[in-house]
């Protein structure tokens, strides 16, 4: 199979084929949970576009076309494996590809950034305030003096709105119920507050979690500066904001990337600066946390149900 055969057939199809599923998906485009990780991630962050028949990994900041997919998919930097992979596979891809195409219907073309912002004003939509504090657990007043909400409309004529956190480029990183994507420019956020000590984030809500933490602990967090990734892609980008301090606690992932990243900066600055893992601490009680909003759900799950067990005590008197 040559590299334009491959090319040609739709990412979907492929897909289908390794038994991807799909998160969500309509006529333009799919939503899949990271496949690079075996789908280990809450919200789905790999955008396939079906048109244009390319991807897109927001979690690991790489996209491309099926070649690029199916390199990092295989693990191999050889484009004789992935094409003899294709070509050993061309009758059942084939097949998969009717099937798939038979289901999505043909969508118009869209302009190259696809969407329009229409506004960007304070935090106050009770769907998005309610996906904070119910869903994250997140204190609401941390989340508004860090947070805004955005109303973007597509090329299609939908119109979204999201939690929006802004980067130092421009961009904005977006969440709500049902999605996580950026808008503009993708780029790190960097937060000063006078100190030598960075605490070091893949995403927002990791760091507003650690806010939260601290705010129910009644301890102080404005007390060190924070860089927030928006992806692990970013993490050489934030090397000279790092180089700044004295002392670098991560609380990245303990994903695989986010696993690679924290490896790769403990080797960049294990010379010149102390660098500390915060997520060790978390994990010591249980090893199934993967970042530190999952350890501010667990905490909360874990005082509701010490609540509810000291009321029954009391009603019992």
């Amino acid at each position: 199979m040559t590299c334009d055969e491959l090319k040609r057939i739709p990412l979907i199809s492929i897909l289908n084929y390794l038994q991807i599923p799909c998160a969500r998906m309509n006529s333009r485009e799919a939503w899949l949970r990271n496949p690079f990780n075996g789908g280990n991630e809450r919200t789905a962050s790999t955008k396939v576009d079906i048109h244009r028949n390319i991807w897109y990994s927001h979690s690991d900041g790489l996209g491309g076309n099926n070649i690029d997919f199916l390199m990092k998919f295989l693990d191999t930097e050889n484009l004789s494996t992935v094409l003899d992979w294709a070509d050993e596979r061309k009758n059942i891809l084939s097949f998969h590809q009717q099937t798939v195409l038979d289901k999505v219907p043909i969508m118009q073309h869209e302009n190259e950034r696809g969407y329009t912002i229409l506004s960007v004003k304070p935090l106050g939509n009770k769907a998005l305030t309610d996906y904070l504090t119910d869903v994250r657990k997140i204190d609401i007043e941390i989340a508004r003096a860090y947070c805004q909400e955005i109303y973007y409309r597509t090329a299609n004529g939908q119109t979204y709105f999201a939690v929006c956190f802004k980067n130092d480029a421009g961009g904005y990183e977006l969440r709500n119920s049902y999605d996580k994507r950026s808008l503009l420019t993708k780029g790190i956020t960097t937060i000063g507050n006078g100190s030598k000590d960075v605490v070091l984030f893949e995403g927002f809500t990791d760091l507003l979690s650690f806010m939260t933490l601290k705010k129910n602990a009644g301890k102080p967090y404005l007390n060190t500066n924070f860089c927030i990734l928006n992806t692990t892609a970013n993490l050489q980008k934030a090397y000279p904001f790092l180089e700044r301090h004295n002392r670098i606690t991560s609380y990245l992932d303990t994903d695989s990337s986010g696993l690679k990243s924290y490896h790769s900066l403990r080797s960049h600055f294990k010379k010149t600066h102390t660098v500390k893992n915060g997520m060790e601490e978390l994990q010591r009680q249980d090893n199934r946390i993967k970042d530190v909003n999952d350890y501010l759900i667990f905490r909360s799950h874990k005082e509701q149900i010490h609540s509810t067990q000291s009321g029954r005590k009391l009603s019992n008197r």
